[in-house]
């Protein structure tokens, strides 16, 4: 009786669902007989399953039933980290397990391998970041098992239509391509490593679908069999290679021409564009002058940074002062300061401008402080110091993939010379075949909240 229920709903269903082509064929019938069965509680899933019938719409829709309940040969089964609504993330994030389809003729599919947690991705999170990637119900299709993993997800009952919305976590990572598209087979291989072209293309997941054009590539499966491609090349860096150094790079190049001899100044020198700047400039000839908080545990940090390359160093205690003007003036001696690069705004940033020289540039790519960047008249006017924003996000919208790809290639560049150094980070495990789906959402959740309280430093999912 319940079986043919779903069978007279599932006709209903198709005759306003399905386009016309479509209606009155038992796979369509079958098809919306699979997303009805898919709202029913296990006893009576059962119930179902174990009747008998001669009548082909039964036979089709329990065979649409199995694929809902297994995916297809050609399927794989996924897990990302996910919101429907924005909130604290520890407590909005949630894992859902799904069932990705082999991708489209234009698409790639990936399996991530490793993917950090930023700053960005949590204020995405919150809803207080710029950027927001659009919370859709693609992750649902009538051919996916889906369900959450916490004991208290979103509220949804199974049904396509009421499934939440969902966007996925992280906008940077490494991804190792495991199908290819019908119509993208000249541009990706199976086997190679790519990062994502933009933001908001959520990473953190075990894996995904994504337009080829999309995604940069970062290793080469052909000369890595070859033994070469930069194998010596650690997963993190690559993971975190897309968002920090180009940032880093951009700043660089894009605001003034700068020589060998040349200064720039920063704070902030110990975050990740940071010490991205430092190791970028070197190669350049470029010197840099290091500012840092005064706190305890700073002379570690200056340790790390003359590791790294820095030229100079000194805390933020000391901006303002006579005595601090005159030592950089020591430093520089007949050179100039032509670029400054602020993450911190407020006060110290405005004692950090009056170090430019005269024609300098001061970009802020930050505010960590929350406090207004203020600019006196007299640098604007006696000085000719300008001042500008920058985004990354902006900059990769705003330039051709090709732009993108030699942007990438220029820093691995670097990277394969073994002039950047690994970045300090805590490793999290991310399983993409557990079958404990909450046992996994624990880990990441722990993740989450060592990345949003201070003293952790850098966490990163590992994808095994």
């Amino acid at each position: 009786m319940l079986l043919k229920q779903i069978a007279l709903a599932a006709k209903h269903d198709a005759r306003t669902m399905i386009p016309r082509v479509a209606v009155g064929s038992s796979r369509s019938v079958a098809t919306m007989a699979a997303i009805r069965f898919r709202c029913l509680s296990t006893q009576q899933r059962q119930q179902l399953l174990t009747q008998t019938s001669k009548h082909t719409i039964y036979h089709d829709a329990r065979r649409c039933m199995s694929i809902s309940a297994t995916g297809s040969k050609d399927s794989t089964r996924a897990t990302a980290l996910v919101y429907s609504s924005y909130g604290r993330p520890a407590e909005v994030l949630k894992v859902l397990r799904h069932t990705l389809e082999p991708p489209g003729e234009d698409s790639v599919q990936v399996q991530f391998l490793a993917s950090p947690i930023n700053p960005a991705d949590i204020n995405q999170v919150e809803g207080v970041y710029p950027l927001k990637p659009p919370m859709t119900t693609q992750l649902y299709t009538p051919s996916s098992s889906s369900s959450f993993a916490s004991s208290t997800p979103p509220a949804f009952d199974g049904d396509t239509d009421s499934q939440p919305p969902v966007a996925v976590g992280g906008n940077e990572g490494v991804a190792k391509v495991t199908k290819v598209g019908s119509k993208v087979g000249h541009v990706f291989k199976v086997g190679d490593w790519v990062v994502m072209g933009s933001a908001g293309m959520g990473t953190w997941r075990s894996h995904g679908n994504f337009n080829a054009k999309d995604l940069t590539k970062v290793r080469s499966v052909e000369k890595m069999t070859e033994g070469g491609d930069s194998l010596h090349l650690d997963v993190v860096q690559l993971a975190t290679l897309t968002v920090n150094p180009c940032t880093a790079y951009r700043m660089l190049r894009d605001f003034k021409t700068l020589s060998p001899g040349d200064f720039i100044i920063q704070n902030g020198a110990n975050s990740g564009v940071g010490e991205a700047v430092i190791q970028l400039a070197q190669p350049l000839g470029v010197k840099t002058i290091n500012i840092i908080r005064n706190r305890p545990g700073h002379e570690q940090v200056a340790e790390r940074l003359k590791q790294l390359g820095a030229t100079y160093i000194f805390t933020d205690d000391q901006l303002g002062k006579l005595e601090t003007k005159e030592l950089v003036k020591s430093w520089i001696l007949k050179k100039e300061i032509k670029l400054g690069f602020n993450c911190v705004g407020g006060k110290p940033t405005t004692e950090m401008a009056r170090l430019l020289s005269k024609n300098g540039h001061l970009i802020t790519y930050g505010a960590m402080s929350r406090q207004p960047l203020i600019l006196p008249a007299s640098l604007q006017i006696f000085k000719n110091v300008h001042a500008s924003g920058f985004w990354l996000s902006a900059w990769n919208n705003e330039h051709s993939s090709e732009e993108r790809q030699e942007m990438i290639d220029r820093v691995l560049d670097v990277m394969k010379k073994g002039q950047f150094s690994e970045i300090n980070c805590s490793k999290n495990g991310w399983s993409v075949t557990t079958s404990d789906a909450a046992a996994l959402e624990e880990r990441l959740i722990e993740a989450i909240k060592m990345a949003t309280t201070s003293g952790h430093g850098k966490q990163v999912f590992i994808m095994e």
